[in-house]
């Protein structure tokens, strides 16, 4: 069949579709030794089920039900949810912002798929967004519409800690805005990293895009204030030339497909038409779930007490799997883990491309994320870079077996492929 070309852009297969189908088929094919450590599907954790199966309850006995799933919400999402958003935003940061500040689309990725190509493109003087830290979320490869030209990033510093740990910075030295830049982008915690763009970086960032007059987007799937799952300081920030994405995605409602843009009303607006264009309006149930929390403060408090503590100790205790498996003698790094749920894993000098470690991988049942689908945004000049061909993403939110069998299955074709060459 013929497609336009924006319908052959939208048919490229890219490491989205390879995530999702690994992932789908780990949960659902049955298969009971399959290793799923490729997705970013948070963990289920006994505190965030309760509180979400009594706010499912309480809808049901209150005869909201009915409402939620048999009518339609305004574009700009489920209106006592934005006001009670609002509020809380207000209340713990002293941002000054109104409703009209804010919009709920269908999930995060959605947020940046709209933004990316309202923002940047054909039609407008402005055909790039920047990534000031390549590599970021292999869920923005292909949703550009023009192609891949719309996305410029910049290689990182590389900055080895020792004890087989390095930590990814800004290379501001290299880090130019162009006439033709529209916004800066970034996810801070990093997917996949994990990497935590410092308050001081990201001051940088917002001082050079001020000057430039154009916004800097962050996606803080993984940030404050939920669901926190932060493990250095860093303060969640926001003023008019920014525009913040958050998600529930990572307190437990990934199903839901609730995402939540909070910017200054132009922006907003032009979200809003887009989801009404697209969809009508987003998703009820998400917004419906997480409201009453929001307003009595205590969906800050498991996030504090629990999501945040489980999240550090599931870093630590994967880690620790890498050390107990992986030949202290090979040149092996894991990037510092300061947020998310991943363990970015760099096999310096690595003597087959990643792509083939992890279809290796995969044969013995173990899926992971090959590094090189995440520095998508790399310009032509700096695709042969090898670093980019010997990373691998590794999600930790798995039980322990499935983390042991995992990590020692990645291991032993890490060594198979060394000793080979």
């Amino acid at each position: 069949m013929d497609f336009s070309r924006i319908g052959q852009q939208l048919n490229v297969r890219t490491g989205i579709n390879d995530l999702m189908e690994d992932m789908y088929e780990a949960i659902y094919s049955g298969r009971p030794n399959l290793c799923q450590l490729n997705g970013g599907a948070p963990a289920m954790l006994p505190e965030l089920v309760r509180m979400w199966r009594a706010s499912m309850e309480r809808i049901m006995e209150q005869g909201e039900f009915e409402s939620l799933v048999c009518s339609y919400q305004h574009p700009r999402g489920h209106e006592k949810f934005i006001q009670s958003l609002v509020k809380y935003l207000n209340d713990r940061y002293g941002w000054g912002i109104t409703p009209e500040n804010v919009a709920v689309t269908q999930g995060g990725q959605m947020a940046f798929f709209l933004l990316f190509n309202l923002l940047a493109g054909e039609g407008s003087p402005k055909s790039e967004i920047l990534f000031p830290l390549c590599p970021d979320y292999v869920g923005y490869q292909a949703q550009s519409l023009v192609g891949p030209s719309l996305f410029r990033g910049v290689k990182p510093r590389i900055q080895r800690l020792g004890n087989h740990v390095f930590k990814y910075g800004i290379d501001f030295e290299n880090l130019d805005i162009r006439p033709e830049t529209a916004a800066i982008s970034l996810s801070r915690p990093a997917n996949p990293t994990g990497n935590v763009v410092t308050d001081e970086e990201l001051d940088m960032l917002r001082a050079m895009a001020k000057a430039a007059g154009i916004p800097v987007m962050v996606d803080n799937a993984y940030g404050q204030p939920f669901p926190d799952i932060t493990s250095v300081p860093c303060n969640t920030v926001w003023d008019e030339n920014m525009v913040l994405s958050l998600s529930l995605s990572k307190i437990g409602l990934p199903g839901t497909r609730t995402g939540i843009i909070i910017a200054r009303k132009e922006i907003i607006d032009t979200v809003m038409n887009a989801v009404t264009v697209s969809a009508l309006c987003p998703n009820n149930l998400g917004q419906a779930l997480v409201e009453p929390y929001l307003a009595d403060g205590s969906l800050d408090a498991v996030c504090r007490d629990v999501v945040k503590p489980y999240y550090r100790k599931r870093a630590a205790f994967a880690e620790s799997l890498l050390r107990q498996y992986f030949d202290d003698e090979l040149p092996w790094h894991v990037h510092k883990s300061e947020g998310a749920m991943f363990l970015w894993l760099w096999m310096d000098g690595l003597p087959i491309p990643v792509q083939e470690l992890y279809e290796r991988c995969r044969e013995r049942g173990c899926y992971v994320n090959p590094g090189h689908h995440f520095f998508f945004a790399l310009p032509p000049e700096d695709r042969g870079w090898r670093h980019q061909h010997e990373c691998v993403r590794l999600s930790f939110t798995q039980p322990d077996d499935v983390l042991h069998r995992g990590i020692r299955i990645l291991a032993e074709e890490v060594a198979r492929a060394y000793k080979e060459a």
